[in-house]
């Protein structure tokens, strides 16, 4: 439940419309504040975890859980009641802040426990794809809350989610032990995790930032920036994953081949004008998911094979999306691309869950810190400014200008560029002292847990 509330907060498209009773300067600051606190959210999950690990305590771990969950409970309490742009900022920072460090507390609890593993990546990749469907206003006439209502485009998260979140962070607290440490330090992963999660959001901020900024050029130079920018990112992201021991880095591959391949169905679930009810589309994806995840387990599928199916899977999105771009914007069809991918992402991630905490950090915060990928396919229009006598507000209205046949095929190629990269990469063995591996990590059982 922490992971899934987490990437909840962290998830923050740019596709979408928003009602600011602010000046142009607010404005933009407003929406340059959007994508920093999710990039910084991003880094801070690393941080923590590498904090974590060395106090090896999980009874830690799971007290700064709950208090990143009181904390954001009070933000959802608060907001409807702040008034100012600057506050509301300052509002939003606090929160992605939270949800790193509740992201980095939640994988120090988990990790050393496959079971804990698998349901901390499941909730984390579901609430990827899923994340906000359930929030947009629907129907033609219809428009989404001012900002003052909520710090993200897609809501609050639900007062359901942060109690259980809550409840179970303290359970956690209350049986935690010191004969059940947290997975020891690891140097050469955390200096990886640290650096790859720094170099990987100033590249997706700065990148993002200035395909955003292309608003108003011609469709060639769309494309050179989109193009350049997507190489760029590519690079980094290979280097990083080179950079882990053992076979980690695939884990960086993988969740980066799931950003490019799920943005375009991600966009058509957002769109307020969906008429595929929302519980439909949660059920469907989440069944879809955890299917992928758990039944070629039980088929023996190995793990590279099933991490090189998924990312295969994963493409088709994106290559359909080329050819046919009309082709399941809305309807049962919709539901059918939603089941496809869910499949994917979940054999992608099953395949390739890393062995070394900080990998499994920086992956799954990856995907919400991929703002190239979301800017490259809602390269926004200019701001319209719309008066009436009972709401005067502007309109950011965020769409895509990119052609949907060069958003379709320059995601396919990011996908197929992860996988074939993924595919060839090979373990590097740990050389640092501290490389032991952690007594819970070899056995498919954990030791119990004594009250």
């Amino acid at each position: 439940m922490s992971g899934a509330l987490a990437a909840f907060v962290l998830t923050n498209p740019r596709s979408r419309s928003w009602a600011v009773y602010a000046s142009d300067r607010e404005l933009d600051r407003w929406l340059s504040s959007q994508p920093t606190g999710v990039v910084v959210g991003m880094v801070l999950a690393v941080i923590t975890l590498a904090g974590l690990q060395r106090s090896g305590s999980r009874r830690i771990a799971s007290v700064l859980a709950a208090l990143c969950v009181a904390l954001l409970a009070g933000a959802h309490w608060i907001v409807s009641e702040i008034d100012t742009i600057d506050t509301l900022i300052a509002l939003h920072f606090a929160k992605t802040a939270a949800a790193g460090f509740l992201l980095g507390a939640s994988v120090a609890l988990a990790w050393g426990f496959r079971a804990r593993q698998i349901a901390l990546v499941l909730g984390v990749s579901a609430a990827y794809v899923l994340a906000g469907i359930a929030s947009p206003a629907r129907g033609d006439t219809e428009y989404l809350e001012p900002a003052t209502m909520s710090t993200s485009a897609i809501g609050e998260p639900s007062w359901l989610l942060l109690a259980a979140a809550f409840v179970l962070s303290v359970a956690a607290a209350a049986v935690a032990t010191k004969d059940v440490p947290t997975q020891p330090l690891e140097q050469s992963t955390i200096l990886a995790a640290l650096g790859g999660s720094l170099a990987l959001a100033l590249t997706n901020r700065v990148l993002g930032a200035w395909i955003v900024d292309q608003e108003f050029g011609t469709g060639a130079r769309i494309a050179t920036v989109v193009a350049v920018s997507l190489a760029v990112v590519l690079v980094v992201t290979v280097i990083v994953a080179r950079s882990f021991p053992d076979a980690d880095g695939v884990f960086v591959l993988a969740t980066t081949a799931i950003a490019a391949g799920a943005i375009t169905v991600i966009n058509d679930l957002r769109d307020p004008i969906v008429t595929v009810h929302p519980w439909l589309s949660l059920a469907v994806g989440v069944v879809a998911v955890a299917s992928g995840m758990l039944l070629p387990a039980r088929a023996r599928l190995s793990g590279v094979r099933r991490t090189i199916l998924g990312i295969a899977i994963v493409a088709v999105v994106p290559l359909v999306a080329t050819i046919a771009p009309e082709f399941g914007n809305d309807g049962p069809f919709l539901l059918v691309r939603l089941a496809v991918l869910g499949i994917g992402v979940g054999l992608t991630v099953g395949g390739c869950v890393p062995r070394w905490a900080p990998t499994a950090a920086l992956g799954l915060a990856l995907p919400f810190g991929s703002l190239v990928f979301a800017a490259a396919t809602t390269i926004p229009l200019s701001r319209v400014v719309t008066v009436s006598d009972s709401v005067p507000f502007e309109l950011i209205a965020s769409t895509s200008l990119t052609p949907a046949r060069l958003t379709g095929a320059a995601m396919f190629l990011t996908v197929v560029v992860c996988g074939l990269f993924a595919a060839r990469l090979r373990p590097r063995p740990v050389t640092t002292a501290s490389s032991e591996p952690h007594p819970e990590d070899s056995a498919d059982t954990p030791p119990p847990e004594t009250p």
